[in-house]
């Protein structure tokens, strides 16, 4: 409760430009104005929305006068103390303003003002003793209505706001709380009143008995179930045969998912130690990271689902993430088999009232069970008792292209901390800095060893591909590949080909001059997609139609190099006439639920061989897969990157573990590189080795984990101006000891969009700043010093624990 000397509030703008600003607090709105509540205040000669963020403390300034706030536009907060505490550690450590982390935390109906309806309650008496006049007033002013829009009341006198309190706590009203911008979804429901007058019943219309019959068979039926016209159902309703009422429901973007009964399992002792490794902090409300380190088929989503239960059963409710490409209707389906309405879906695919509505049932404590992928991270849960980040290597996790630039899994750990409970990171490929700190003692590493049922992992063979000369026709497929394909095949057996290439050819180079077709907006060559018999750029979308000439020479000897997604499947098609293909890339995925109609098409045997790019890879337990084939190992091992290695590796890895699900199934790796270590730590499944061999270089290069690092990028359509930004920038850079400095250079992509673009990379040992907090500070010095005004046109980002350094 806001106490009465209160009278001044800090509220946080979640619209640009994002400031922390302080506003008094009218006496009418301070039995409402709680920290986290949404807020209509005055900025400038605009009305723009907020959320309180604390008392105002200290005296209030004399220079200026405080403006008051103007509307309460939601009683109930949308974020709890917790949460307002978590989106605050956000802005401090990803130095992002923290309206802007609020907004990213909000669905998209929460943002807009709230349009406030006051529904009038059917009651026999109104006792209206012990009301204020002004109270007396008000209820009069609303007798003999069903409902009034509070812009009808506004202004009527000073407390009006704080009256309507009141009167819906002493049972005269009920406020609604609707989105301007996000309609609710309604349908109407059909009961039977209970009228049994046989004598009028006789003189209904056949339809009428028809339909009053239909009704009379459940209590409660939705009025789309019932086949008779709405004059019928009208007639019914004056004459007092039936009750129709207008229910709001929640839309879910999985609404025909079937949720059979999951069938029993017993965990393996390996599952059941993880189990209770887990549950021991979570029964003593002890924040632990713990890394679910098993191999690919080990059954860690079966340990994630004990752990739900378990929390659930306290009392408490549970967060999952899991990787943006993982999201499918199967791993709803796994979920919502086990816990049913509970699980409640929050998918950046999803529409936005599909998003709202889930949010909404969350924030009412109707859903226990956050799902998705990495917005997730910001579910408004109560009583949070368990979070788990699947597949927590994957870098789908980190946001890159917007402010804030967060990576969830590390604001999934955070979160746990804060909550006082464990934290669980789940991968086969864990990311060098989670399995450093499980070596470290940081975290607990709960390791599963064996696949379920003990099926051996896959018989990984390697193809040593050779380079083509300009003069070879380029093939896909090696003759080892194509006979396991047809021995599969043969069999009525199931086959995931990875490509990481989308397109059918990666660029057009003419064989006499050497040109290669470039993008005119962005430093890229253009890929040839074949579907379209076009050139794309998969940076800007720019198209053009392929050339039948060199646009330097002239010359007819233009040559399609390296190979897609589209030319795989073109020499799949030539060899395999009979076998049932689906191709999954960016080309045709873009469409909602388009991932998952291709994903469930081969789970459920419709197709023969999946074909695509990396989301082939990630996460799905194929039951029918014997064969994964490779196309190319090493299409992303030497891109200029410190972590091309490690993805690799995670990569191949995970597309190996597709295989033999069941019982052992054979993988075939093709490289023009079979001996580059990454590629023979894979074929082992040896991530220890990989990881004893990868910290070396690590610690030698002081990147993560042994060092802190922040990306600065600037970009702008003229690179005079976007060069003399960086230099001035990183000058203003406070030289503390051991700051490593590099640049600012162009980056590796060095336009994008016909906007230029330049980087530097700030570098720090953890040694001399733990926590990252002067290198933090360092850059807001140089923001802050940084004139902005004079680079209008240049656009400067800070990205604190980059992931991509393109």
């Amino acid at each position: 409760m806001v106490q009465k000397e209160t009278k001044r509030v800090d509220v946080v703008l979640t619209v640009a430009p994002f400031h922390r600003y302080t506003y008094s607090l009218p006496p009418s709105f301070q039995a409402l104005a709680h920290p986290g509540v949404q807020v209509w205040v005055p900025l400038g000669r605009r009305k723009t929305a907020g959320i309180i963020a604390g008392y105002a403390e200290g005296e209030q300034p004399g220079a200026f006068a405080v403006r008051p706030i103007l509307d309460i536009l939601d009683p109930d907060p949308l974020f709890s103390p917790e949460m307002l505490g978590l989106t605050k550690w956000i802005s401090d450590y990803y130095l992002a303003p923290w309206g802007e982390v609020m907004r990213a935390a909000l669905p998209a109906g929460a943002q807009a003002p709230s349009r406030l309806i006051i529904h009038v309650e059917d009651r026999p008496t109104n006792p209206v003793s012990g009301l204020t006049s002004s109270q007396k007033s008000l209820l009069s002013r609303l007798s003999g209505k069903r409902s009034v829009p509070y812009e009808q009341l506004k202004g009527s006198h000073k407390k009006v706001r704080a009256d309507l309190g009141i009167l819906e706590k002493e049972g005269f009203i009920r406020l609604e709380y609707a989105s301007r911008h996000m309609k609710q979804k309604t349908e109407i429901h059909v009961s039977p009143s209970g009228n049994r007058d046989a004598e009028k019943e006789a003189s209904l219309t056949p339809k009428q008995k028809e339909a009053l019959a239909v009704i009379r068979q459940g209590p409660d039926i939705p009025r789309k179930n019932i086949p008779v016209s709405s004059s019928v159902l009208s007639r019914l309703e004056k004459g007092g045969w039936i009750r129709l009422e207008k229910r709001t429901v929640y839309r879910d973007a999985f609404p025909d998912l079937e949720t059979p009964a999951p069938p029993a399992i017993t965990l393996t002792p390996e599952q059941e130690s993880a189990v209770q490794s887990v549950s021991a902090a979570m029964r003593e409300g002890r924040f632990q990271p713990f890394l679910l380190f098993g191999v690919t088929g080990s059954g860690k989503t079966q340990v994630y689902i004990e752990l739900v239960r378990k929390t659930l059963a306290a009392g408490r409710s549970a967060l999952v993430l899991v990787p943006e490409i993982s999201l499918t209707p199967q791993a709803v389906q796994r979920y919502r088999s086990h816990f049913g309405a509970a699980v409640a879906v929050l998918h950046s695919r999803m529409s936005d009232g599909e998003r709202y509505d889930s949010w909404s049932r969350i924030r009412r404590n109707e859903c226990r069970i956050a799902l998705g992928p990495r917005s997730a991270v910001f579910a408004p849960l109560l009583n949070l008792g368990l979070i788990v980040v699947d597949e927590e290597h994957e870098s789908s996790y980190k946001q890159m292209e917007t402010n804030p630039r967060y990576h969830a899994r590390d604001v999934a750990v955070m979160r746990a901390k804060r909550n006082g409970c464990p934290v669980v990171l789940g991968s086969a490929t864990p990311s060098l800095e989670t399995y450093h700190n499980s070596v470290s003692g940081k975290y607990t590493r709960c390791e599963l060893t064996h696949r379920i049922d003990h099926v051996p992992l896959p018989d990984i063979r390697i193809v040593q591909m050779q380079p083509y000369t300009p003069s070879e026709k380029q093939v896909s497929l090696s003759p080892l590949l194509r006979d396991a394909m047809q021995e599969r095949l043969s069999r009525k057996e199931q086959i995931i080909l990875l490509q990481n290439r989308r397109g059918y050819a990666v660029l057009i180079r003419c064989s006499a001059c050497g040109m290669v077709e470039q993008c005119p907006h962005c430093s890229i060559s253009l890929t040839y997609h074949q579907t379209s018999a076009g050139l794309i750029c998969h940076y800007c979308g720019h198209r053009k139609a392929a050339p039948s000439f060199c646009s330097a020479c002239g010359g007819s000897t233009l040559k399609f190099r390296g190979v897609g997604t589209q030319k795989v499947e073109s020499d799949i098609r030539s060899l395999f006439p009979d076998a049932g293909l689906l191709r999954m890339d960016l080309d045709t995925v873009s469409t909602k639920n388009a991932h998952a109609r291709l994903i469930t098409e081969f789970d459920k045997g419709r197709a023969d061989i999946l074909l695509g790019t990396q989301m082939v890879a990630k996460g799905h337990d194929f039951p029918g897969v014997s064969l994964v084939g490779i196309i190319s190992a090493d299409t992303g091992l030497h891109f200029p990157d410190f972590r091309s290695g490690e993805r690799t590796y995670q990569l191949l890895t995970q597309a190996a573990g597709r295989a033999g699900r069941r019982e052992r199934g054979l993988v075939i790796i093709q490289s023009q590189d079979a001996e580059n270590p990454v590629i023979r730590f894979s074929i082992r499944q040896d991530y220890a080795a990989f990881y004893r061999w990868e910290i070396v270089h690590r610690r030698d290069l002081g990147y993560p984990p042994f060092g802190r690092m922040a990306m600065i990028r600037f970009r702008g359509k003229n690179e005079g101006k976007v060069c003399d930004a960086a230099k001035i920038f990183i000058r203003l850079l406070p030289r503390i000891p051991h700051l490593d400095i590099l640049g600012p250079v162009p980056s590796p992509l060095s336009r994008i969009r016909n906007e230029f673009r330049y980087q530097a990379l700030l570098r720090i040992p953890r040694a001399q700043d733990a926590s990252g907090a002067g290198l933090r500070n360092a850059i807001n010095t140089a923001r802050k010093a940084f004139d902005a005004r004079a680079f209008r046109q240049v656009h400067v980002a800070v990205d604190m624990d980059p992931v991509d350094m393109l």
